[in-house]
């Protein structure tokens, strides 16, 4: 752990380091570097989560008391089919996101 501290150290107080055709502390690009994201596309893939798990919170179905247990009803289990069509609904809602970027 020393020598990582004293080596990040050192690409700080001396700054980026050659050793061949890579430079320690630099990253570079071979082709034009795209936009990632912009805020109208995170504010899509946000409210595209947040249906999804709005929809998540509706698969849950009570469960059935176990034989002798000390309770009366038993934990809810999850309905498979129904987080699997909530989970296609979010993808396709990223993927549509996504195709809107402007990094496109």
């Amino acid at each position: 752990m020393r020598w990582s501290v004293t080596l990040l150290l050192g690409v700080v107080a001396l700054g980026p380091i050659t050793l061949g055709p890579m430079t320690l502390g630099v990253a570079n690009a071979k082709a034009k570097i795209r936009l990632a994201q912009t805020s109208t596309v995170t504010n899509c893939m946000m409210l595209c989560n947040s249906q999804a798990a709005t929809c998540q919170t509706t698969c849950l179905v009570p469960g059935a008391a176990p034989t002798g247990a000390a309770t009366a009803t038993g934990n809810a289990n999850v309905s498979t089919t129904c987080q699997l069509g909530c989970s296609t609904q979010q993808i396709a809602c990223q993927t549509s996101c996504a195709q809107t970027s402007p990094s496109q």
